[in-house]
């Protein structure tokens, strides 16, 4: 029988400039979610915080701060966040 390469998921937080209200944390999390690698994001508005479950590729999480950059709202990486 043959076994299924199972990953292990590695958590992060982002730092989130500007997004303040739902709709932005809906658009957020719908379009990052669509991105190669990432299993679950959570937009925490109030602590401006985006949380990522993701198979351990560092570049999906580059790849959300391009999105949010993109979107019109600024993301950057706590490296120290990740595990």
């Amino acid at each position: 029988m043959k076994q299924k390469n199972v990953q292990t998921l590695k958590n992060a937080i982002l730092d989130l400039k500007g997004a303040h209200c739902a709709s932005c944390a809906y658009t957020i999390e719908h379009v990052g979610r669509k991105v190669q690698g990432i299993r679950d994001i959570r937009v925490v508005t109030d602590k401006q915080e985006i949380h990522v479950s993701y198979e351990g590729n560092p570049g999906s999480l580059e790849r959300i701060v391009e999105i949010v950059k993109h979107l019109g709202y600024s993301a950057s990486i706590r490296w120290d966040s990740i595990s």
